[in-house]
């Protein structure tokens, strides 16, 4: 296993303040992402998706009418617009301008403005086809992948110009398992996406089994129940990554804090889960259902960014030209 360790180094002269605000940019931005992706869920949740008919006015006007279902929507599109595409637009070109040198920051930044940009025309797209159920899980699919891109932002930005310290001995498979356990993740919350949109939320009403049977019928029952059997096997493999994590006491701190925080939110997740099934699927449940999901994913994929060993090459950047300038 991999025993070296890693220290933070110095930014690059005349880089050190706009590392610290490409710091600041990158986290806010995921912190916006993360409370866009719960309003969005407020939206499935309150049937608001189509509180504005139209796209990208609200009943064509720019300030919604004051109807509930339309302010829950418009809230949900105001905070896309005004707070989380600044913030990414920001952090893509602070880097553009000052970190392009570094390919993982660039590359990163890049790919956050063409997720949001497709994040916002599929919303589009799922409004004016009247939120289809294929199209209102892609948007959702989207929106996790938009925010776990803004997650490797952050953790490529606060690991920015780490070097290593010591020989790293042998190989270490946890990165590799980690990326997978993002992938199982991934999957799972694509599952929970489907039975939103399918509107087989409320097929079963009881918990853990369906009505009390293991084995279901109709195609509803069929597919709430394929949720929660996943959540099993894939929670059954999650918690082996995050005892892997937190236990390796070779792993860098931020990897072992992560892996238990990711551990206690993913049981908070069940537990949430499986009240909002028992006290007959209330709004604030169902709402906080999903923002426990995202918070799990948002860890998880923090964790395996972390996980990832400095490469010599990585951890020496050159300051850019226009930093060089201004140095």
């Amino acid at each position: 296993m991999v025993t070296a360790k890693y220290a933070p180094s110095p930014a690059p002269t005349g880089q050190g303040a706009a590392l610290g605000w490409l710091k600041c940019l990158s986290l806010a931005a995921v912190l916006a992402a993360f409370l866009l992706v719960v309003l969005g869920g407020i939206v499935r949740v309150t049937g608001s998706g189509l509180g504005c008919p139209d796209w990208p006015l609200c009943h064509g006007r720019l300030v919604p009418p004051l109807e509930f279902t339309a302010i829950i929507e418009y809230t949900h599109r105001f905070t896309a617009s005004v707070l989380v595409s600044p913030l990414v637009l920001a952090a893509a070109a602070l880097v553009w301008v000052r970190f392009r040198t570094n390919a993982r920051l660039l590359l990163l930044a890049s790919l956050s403005v063409v997720l949001l940009l497709g994040q916002a025309a599929l919303g589009g797209v799922t409004v004016l086809q009247e939120l289809p159920p294929a199209i209102v899980a892609a948007h959702l699919a989207l929106a996790q992948a938009f925010m776990a891109c803004l997650v490797l932002l952050a953790v490529a930005a606060f690991r920015y110009g780490e070097v290593p310290q010591g020989e790293a001995v042998g190989g270490d498979s946890f990165p590799r398992l980690a990326v997978m356990a993002v992938v199982a993740l991934y999957v799972l919350l694509l599952s929970g996406a489907f039975v939103t949109a399918s509107g087989a939320t409320a097929a079963c009403l009881s918990w853990p089994m369906c009505r009390g049977l293991a084995l279901t019928n109709g195609p509803l029952s069929h597919i709430h129940m394929l949720h929660r059997e996943a959540a099993l096997i894939v929670g059954l493999f999650l918690f082996y990554v995050y005892h892997l994590a937190f236990r390796g006491r070779q792993r860098p701190p931020s990897v072992r804090r992560l892996g238990m925080a990711a551990a206690a939110a993913f049981v908070a997740q069940v537990l949430v889960g499986a009240l909002t099934v028992l006290t007959g699927f209330p709004i604030a449940m169902m709402a906080l259902h999903l923002a426990a999901a995202s918070a799990v994913w948002v860890v998880t994929v923090a964790m395996t960014g972390f996980s990832f060993p400095v490469r010599m090459r990585a951890a020496i950047q050159r300051p850019s030209a226009g930093s060089s300038a201004h140095a």
